[in-house]
């Protein structure tokens, strides 16, 4: 039992202290997947059509944090934190090893520190900004098959 203690305390020293889905972490700028409300990418981050979306999380979600990465542009962060402020939002910077951040890559999570488990935590695919944008009329095209063309 002292030698398991030992060895625990070696590796430790060596490997630093295990983490749990460390990955998962390094993804969402510090925090587990679980616990996310929604996210940015760097793309969507540079759009202000997604700032009524995110006050509305931040009023429906008011004990989160908004974590910002430092490699995103200067101007998403600053829209991102005057939107955080109008909530009264904690916000904190992520800084992480790469230099830059490609369009894909997620600029800003909104999470809270216990889990919520939403089963889907990207923008776009969100049904309360899809109905916010899909107010245009939709035209409707009669497809017309092979009989209908025959019998005109």
């Amino acid at each position: 039992m002292a030698g398991k203690d030992v060895q625990d305390y070696l590796d430790n020293a060596l490997y630093g202290t295990p983490q749990i889905k460390p990955d998962e972490q390094k993804k969402y700028l510090g925090t587990f997947r679980e616990r996310v409300v929604f996210v940015l990418t760097t793309e969507e981050a540079k759009k202000a059509i997604f700032d009524s979306f995110s006050l509305k999380q931040f009023t429906d979600f008011p004990n989160g944090t908004l974590l910002i990465d430092a490699n995103c542009d200067v101007t998403s962060q600053n829209r991102l934190m005057s939107l955080a402020q109008r909530k009264n939002i904690e916000f904190k910077f992520v800084d992480r090893d790469e230099d830059a951040l490609s369009e894909d890559d997620i600029a800003m999570v909104y999470a809270l520190s216990t889990p919520i488990n939403r089963e889907d935590i990207s923008v776009k695919n969100n049904n309360d900004y899809n109905k916010k944008t899909t107010n245009e009329p939709k035209t409707e095209t009669k497809k017309t098959g092979f009989f209908s063309n025959l019998f005109k």
